[in-house]
């Protein structure tokens, strides 16, 4: 029953709501305390003033930050477009603030470019097709965007996979290291297409893998189990993809009274889908007619016994995700007239987007002073463009 719950797939999952006992493919380390916790939320960061998650701004100061293996981590680390979960107290829906006591975040991807695509905004890094789109942050040192990509470069990814599509699509892209790759951090995190119990190979997106020689392999492992693959360091674009051991994919989480998460749907049947390897069950819920495999959903519930019930599902169109307006507040630390960008929170963003609205007194904003800046990416996809600035 333990390997059962670490890792059955969410095909599996769907007999949660009569087993009790697949809480949605994750590991057995609830990270918790065994009581309720108030709230638990994950998606993208979409701004920082607070850690910004679907809309509610959980305040980070007092939080712990770690990675998916339980490493303590900063806050500095935390980037906008990055995929978190948090562990938080309750919300306060008139405020849509909460107070966050423990932030993990994890990418899907780190690897090699064999590809790029720069006209179909697309890539390729270990076998998996990955699309960008106006919502995908590239990090400040792919100065030309995805043009800055290049065959054999070292990436890291943080995205959702769109299981109708069967590929990635891009929140956050980093640069990673050569050395970091060799050191056991290429990695890959998604629902699992096929497997051959025979061959001893799966398939996730359009790329296969032996795992003949992994270690860890999971007891429960079939078509749409949620896994992370550690794998053999290959710098051929055409790699034969070794696993070398199966890690935790997605933590079990403890009983919470209110949860919200962000995500694509990768499994129905029924009233009852995956979210990002979560399983959900809908029946208490007015389901969209949109809510197929691959849609971008939304969900509102409560966790019990492993079984998350939602009370609201909306589904979001790609348009809706790819013109979401990012949020940050904080101080002003510099302002360069000349350029027309102001600084907060160590992100520069340009003041020179047609129809800015600056809601201030006089001569504001002001170094110093404590704003609201709502922008969205400009091109390259690094540079923030401010549609409103108001002081507070």
């Amino acid at each position: 029953m333990k390997n059962l719950r670490r890792w059955c797939a969410p095909w599996l999952a769907l007999c949660a709501l009569v087993l009790a006992s697949c809480g949605g493919g994750g590991g057995v380390d609830t990270g918790g305390t065994g009581g309720i916790t108030p709230a638990l939320a994950a998606g993208p960061i979409t701004g920082f003033g607070s850690v910004i998650v679907g809309g509610v701004r959980y305040a980070d100061d007092t939080a712990e930050v770690e990675d998916l293996d339980g490493s303590r981590r900063t806050r500095d680390e935390l980037k906008l477009g990055m995929t978190v979960e948090i562990e938080a107290g309750a919300i306060n829906d008139s405020a849509a603030t909460a107070t966050a006591r423990r932030i993990r975040f994890e990418s899907e991807l780190t690897g090699l470019v064999s590809a790029v695509d720069v006209a179909g905004e697309s890539f390729t890094v270990l076998g998996q097709h990955v699309v960008v789109d106006a919502a995908t942050v590239f990090d400040d040192r792919f100065v030309h965007g995805l043009a800055s990509l290049a065959v054999a470069q070292p990436v890291e990814v943080y995205a959702e996979f769109d299981a109708a599509l069967q590929r990635y699509r891009a929140t956050r892209l980093e640069p990673a290291t050569l050395e970091s790759l060799r050191s056991g951090l290429l990695r890959l995190r998604g629902p699992v297409a096929e497997v051959n119990p025979l061959l001893r190979t799966l398939r996730i997106g359009t790329a296969t893998f032996r795992y003949d020689r992994a270690s860890d392999v999971p007891a429960g492992l079939a078509a749409g189990a949620w896994v992370r693959l550690r794998l053999a360091f290959d710098p051929s674009p055409v790699a034969v993809w070794e696993v070398q051991r199966f890690s935790l994919a997605l933590r079990d989480w403890a009983d919470a009274d209110e949860v919200r998460i962000e995500g694509r749907v990768s499994a129905r049947s029924g009233s009852l889908f995956v979210v990002n390897g979560r399983t959900v069950d809908g029946s208490a819920a007015a389901l969209p007619a949109e809510l197929v495999v691959g849609a971008r959903a939304e969900v509102r519930g409560s966790l019990r016994a492993g079984v998350l019930r939602a009370t609201r599902v909306t589904v979001r169109s790609e348009a809706d995700n790819s013109g979401r307006e990012f949020q940050i507040e904080g101080l002003v630390t510099a302002i360069d007239a000349a350029a027309g960008t102001v600084t907060l929170r160590d992100l520069v963003i340009s003041t020179r987007r047609p129809g800015l609205r600056v809601v201030c007194g006089p001569l504001s904003p002001r170094l110093g002073d404590r704003v609201e800046v709502r922008a969205v990416l400009a091109v390259d996809r690094r540079t923030l463009e401010a549609t409103r600035i108001t002081c507070r």
